[in-house]
């Protein structure tokens, strides 16, 4: 395991905590399944399926037909991961990118 995929792993154990104790959030997600692409533009990236509040498949790739892509290079993922770079400031510059609805972006920054 690399180091973004340990940030990887480590966030969504935090989701998993977050939606245990939220039970708005849980409602909320309660009937959306989403693929979800993590698109490290200097390798093959991370996928996984947001399904019901839970996060299922995390692999190494990228899914077909994703509904929700994130787009960055790894070391701009890092950054991102330690708060050594925000992620307002990293989508004004252009440095994390997204390929979703408005609706799926607001979900995201909750999840974050």
């Amino acid at each position: 395991m690399d180091e973004l995929e340990g940030y990887i792993r480590n966030a969504i154990e935090k989701f998993k905590a977050k939606i245990a104790e939220d039970q708005k959030l849980q409602a909320e997600l309660a009937d959306i399944t989403r693929k979800v692409n993590v698109d490290t533009t200097d390798n093959e990236g991370f996928c996984f399926i947001l399904d019901k509040g839970e996060i299922k498949d995390f692999r190494r790739g990228k899914l077909e037909g994703a509904e929700i892509t994130l787009h960055a290079t790894t070391q701009d993922f890092k950054l991102l991961f330690k708060g050594e770079l925000k992620p307002m400031k990293a989508w004004a510059t252009k440095r994390l990118k997204f390929d979703a609805s408005l609706d799926d972006i607001m979900r995201l920054k909750k999840l974050i």
